[in-house]
């Protein structure tokens, strides 16, 4: 009897200790623990920690997975053939404090509920041969840099989070599996083989769209009606290809994703926390380049790779946004 007692008090204060690590002032929910497996052959185990949060007044969620702090070298390596200038030289970076990482691409319904309207319905009813990109599960797109900082902002105060674009080290790391990471390198994130984990122009799907447009012909005076079909190629909804080894998905391929940096070129030297440059300027005028990473839906095999970066000039006169460019956020802890 006395032995039994023991073994529920001891069940009990560990409850009890389990309860109080998870009510501390972020007050994170343990939803799904999962092993990870670092080094195969000793039997490492990680365990992860994700996180649901609800945007209040809405069905949404932002669903984002714990990343701890960690080490791991960024950029391309010195012999990689289909690596550009920019995506070397490899350098080693200490990623200093946790963060989380959300496991998607903001989807429409996400953006949606924050900002109150979804830019990608907007192009629809302006050009309806565009309908195969609008799909509540489908990530966002034809949103700007602003745009996409705004999100943050907005989410940030709905939901008492401090969310953010990640800078472009947080985004490599957390691609490459970030504490959980195996130790070889993969070409894209989850894995060496891109159909088994993005969609890009070899494996999205070709829909074809019937549509009608009317018009009149001042030659004959009549109204004229024409049948018209376009096939494409376009966005796919989130997590429909596999995860990496934390479970984020669609790191590669599906949409573009703007980073927090400006555009700036690696150096050798070891780095903690590199955030790249304010602002860049040449012959006094300043450049803006903001960075996104990752491919997309039609995209080359080769511009999604993890290393790939792709600069992108922010100006009045520069288009900025366009049916391949999404975003996803990152979270304070």
């Amino acid at each position: 009897m006395k032995r039994k007692l023991f073994i529920l008090t001891v069940v009990a204060l560990f409850i009890g200790a389990l309860a109080g690590a998870c009510s501390k002032e972020n007050n994170f929910i343990l939803d799904e623990w999962l092993e990870i497996s670092q080094d195969r052959s000793e039997g490492s185990q990680f365990n992860l920690m994700k996180q649901s949060i609800a945007v209040p007044g809405s069905n949404a969620t932002v669903d984002v997975v714990f990343v701890l702090q960690g080490e791991f070298d960024m950029g391309a390596e010195d012999f990689d053939y289909e690596a550009s200038g920019y995506e070397k030289p490899k350098h080693h970076v200490i990623i200093s404090k946790d963060f989380a990482m959300a496991l998607t691409p903001v989807t429409q319904e996400l953006y949606e509920a924050v900002m109150g309207f979804n830019p990608v319905r907007a192009k629809v009813e302006q050009d309806p041969s565009l309908q195969a990109f609008l799909g509540s599960q489908k990530p966002v797109v034809w949103v700007t840099y602003d745009d996409a900082v705004e999100f943050c902002d907005k989410l940030s105060a709905k939901t008492g989070k401090h969310f953010y674009l990640p800078s472009e080290a947080q985004w490599e790391y957390a691609a490459r599996g970030g504490h959980a990471a195996l130790p070889e390198r993969t070409k894209y994130s989850g894995g060496n083989v891109l159909d088994n984990v993005g969609w890009y122009v070899d494996n999205a799907p070709v829909d074809t769209i019937e549509y009608y447009e009317e018009y009149y012909d001042e030659e004959s005076g009549t109204t004229i009606i024409d049948t018209i079909r376009k096939a494409y190629r376009h966005i796919m909804p989130v997590r429909s290809k596999s995860s990496n080894a934390i479970d984020i998905y669609d790191m590669c391929g599906n949409v573009w994703e703007w980073c927090a940096d400006y555009f700036y070129y690696y150096s050798q030297e070891e780095q903690t926390d590199p955030l790249g440059l304010d602002t860049l300027s040449y012959h006094d005028h300043p450049l803006h380049y903001h960075v996104y990473r990752g491919g997309a839906w039609d995209s080359k095999d080769t511009k999604c790779r993890l290393t790939y970066r792709y600069p992108h000039e922010i100006a009045p006169e520069n288009f900025t946004c366009d049916s391949t460019i999404g975003f996803r956020v990152a979270m304070e802890l």
